[in-house]
Order: C-alpha cells, then sequence, then structure tokens
C-alpha cells in the first residue's frame, strides 16, 4: 500500500506541477486562445522551441503563419512583376523601315562617307557635321559646316539644339593610330554625346569595307583592321539606346570586301548608290517612346 500512495502521490504533484505551467504560460499570452495545447514557436528557451503538444497531430498552422504565408506569396508576385516590368524596359526597341521625316530630328557625324550622304543622299531635315579625313582625334577641335552654312564646333551643334537620334560613323582614318587608345577615345564620345544628348538614340555606323585590291595595297587601311575596328564598334552597342548598324551587308561581294562595281577608287561608293544607303538606314529605323 505505502508503495500505490507514494505512486499517486507523485503523479498527483506531475499533474499539478503541468497546470501550474499551463497557468503560467496562458497569463504570459504565450498559449493563443481557442488552440489548447499549442504553444508559439516564438516561446524559446536557451533557443529551443518549446514542446508543442497535439499541434503534429492536427497539422493546424497559427493564423500568424499562414499570415506570413500569404505575405511570401505576395512578396513573391510583387518581384515577378517588377522583373518582368524590367524585361518590358530592356526590351531591344522593334525595327522599321521609316519615311525620310524620320530624319528631322537627327544629326549625322562624320568622315567623308558621311558627306557623301549628304552630297548625294537625301537626308530631309537631319543636321550633318562631317569633313573629309574626320577622325576621333580632330573631332573636338575642329568647326564644321552646317545645313545652314555657319561654321560651328561639335559641342555648339550640340548644345543649341536636342536630337532624337544621332549617327555617327568614323573609324577608318583612325587605322593609322594605336587601336586601344582609339577604342578609348570613341568610347570617350560616346559618353561626351550621351551627356549632351541625354535623350537621343545612337547609330554606331560600321565602317565600310574596301576593295581587295585596295586592301592589299596598304599595311595600315587593310579590310582586316577595318573588321577588327567594326567589333569594337558592335561592342560598345547596348541595343536599347546605342545601335550598330553594319551598312557593309548591302555593298560587300561574296569575299567580305566592297564590290568592285560600287567604287571608283576602291573606298567610297558612287554618287549614285548613297540613295541606296540612304533608303537602307530607313530601313533599320528603331521605334523608341520618344
Amino acid at each position: 500500500m505505502g508503495r500505490k500512495q507514494g505512486e499517486r502521490h507523485f503523479y498527483t504533484l506531475l499533474l499539478a506541477s503541468s497546470l501550474l505551467w499551463a497557468a503560467a504560460v496562458w497569463a504570459a499570452g504565450l498559449l493563443p486562445a481557442g488552440e489548447p495545447g499549442y504553444v508559439s514557436n516564438r516561446y524559446l528557451s536557451g533557443g529551443a522551441v518549446l514542446p508543442m503538444a497535439g499541434y503534429a497531430e492536427t497539422g493546424n498552422v497559427p493564423e500568424a503563419e499562414a499570415a506570413a504565408e500569404e505575405t511570401d506569396s505576395a512578396v513573391a508576385q510583387d518581384t515577378a512583376g517588377e522583373a518582368m516590368e524590367t524585361d518590358a524596359e530592356t526590351e531591344e526597341p522593334a525595327m522599321y523601315e521609316a519615311a525620310a521625316s524620320y530624319f528631322d530630328d537627327a544629326l549625322f557625324i562624320g568622315d567623308s562617307r558621311t558627306v557623301g550622304l549628304l552630297e548625294y543622299g537625301d537626308l530631309g531635315g537631319a543636321e550633318v557635321v562631317a569633313d573629309s579625313g574626320m577622325s576621333v582625334y580632330k573631332i573636338f577641335n575642329r568647326k564644321f559646316g552646317t545645313v545652314s552654312g555657319e561654321k560651328k564646333l561639335l559641342e555648339t551643334v550640340l548644345s543649341e539644339r536636342q536630337f532624337g537620334k544621332i549617327y555617327l560613323m568614323m573609324g577608318i582614318n583612325e587605322l593609322g593610330y594605336d587601336f586601344e587608345n582609339t577604342v578609348s577615345k570613341y568610347d570617350k564620345l560616346l559618353e561626351w554625346l550621351r551627356e549632351l544628348q541625354p535623350d537621343a538614340i545612337i547609330f554606331l555606323g560600321a565602317n565600310l569595307h574596301i576593295t581587295a585590291e585596295k586592301s592589299q595595297s596598304s599595311p595600315v587601311y587593310t579590310n582586316e583592321n577595318i573588321d577588327r575596328f567594326n567589333r569594337a564598334l558592335a561592342q560598345m552597342a547596348d541595343g536599347r539606346t546605342l545601335f550598330y548598324l553594319d551598312v557593309n551587308e548591302l555593298f560587300d561581294d561574296e569575299n567580305g570586301t566592297l564590290a568592285e562595281n560600287y567604287t571608283s577608287d576602291g573606298v567610297h561608293v558612287r554618287g549614285k548608290y548613297y540613295p541606296e544607303w540612304v533608303a537602307w538606314i530607313l530601313r533599320h529605323a528603331r521605334k523608341t517612346d520618344g
């Protein structure tokens, strides 16, 4: 009998202790009302989660955790939406064929090839800053004849008016200079243009190939060197506000050199072909928000 009484006494004390512990937890607000046997996982003792009697069996999800799951879901949806918006913003503007009025807010910058576009092509209302022998080493200090007939620095032209498009085509006159230095100066020119014309889209024109005969006659002015520089230009384009245009597809022969029938000097296309060049540029217009 003494042994049974001792066991009853032990269980009575254990039950009393459990009731006192539960009362203390409930009083502290750690036992949610209506969910007996569940202790919030915020109630930690020495970094360990207290036992949650009945939770694993019922599989009930506390309201706080359900709300957290809803919040996580909403955040995930918002993040996905932001990603879609970013993709839409960075999507490459569509290419299309434009009318000559597309050039009304355009500026063409370049060397003798651009002079040819002005003299023999129809650039509409475009402004043109170009000169034979022009290079990235001379462009900042040279005064150019403009469409108005007045000679101006390029900086003056860029400061007087905001353009919607800028066509830049130089590079063949730079082939005799250090390649890396030329590319660096071209990069700086683009940064300067972007600073003065933040809303303009810029088209980087590839340098026109020369004939195979002309390429073989010089160790400097070769199609290999032209291609090397054109690849550097292509890498500068971002496909959003800076585009690379390679007109060589229009005038090349099957060997990737300027076709003999298009030129009389092996370097420039004949005057009658410049309108085709202009039409090709208009077929590579870009749609923008502006």
